[in-house]
């Protein structure tokens, strides 16, 4: 159960260190005049992940296609090799 949670965690961790790298988050802050407190604001922007995925399924079918080419190449190739 601990590794569970710990993995878990860490892939939460990850997952918002990638978010933050990517632009998806952001983080900003304004001080109240004259008083000790500060408004910390998160900022989710879900155009910016909608993009990431999109180029994300595109690479991902550019990548499928260029295998299903080699491997339709090769087919008959490793069949007359054994």
């Amino acid at each position: 159960m601990n590794r569970s949670v710990t993995y878990l965690l860490v892939f939460i961790v990850c997952v918002v260190a990638l978010g933050f790298y990517r632009g998806w988050f952001t983080l900003s802050s304004h001080p109240e005049a004259g008083s000790k407190k500060v408004d910390v604001n998160l900022t989710m922007d879900r155009d910016k992940m909608e993009q990431d995925a999109e180029k994300v399924k595109e690479k991902t079918a550019e990548f499928v296609g260029e295998v299903k080419a080699q491997v339709s190449e090769q087919g008959p190739k490793a069949k007359s090799d054994r």
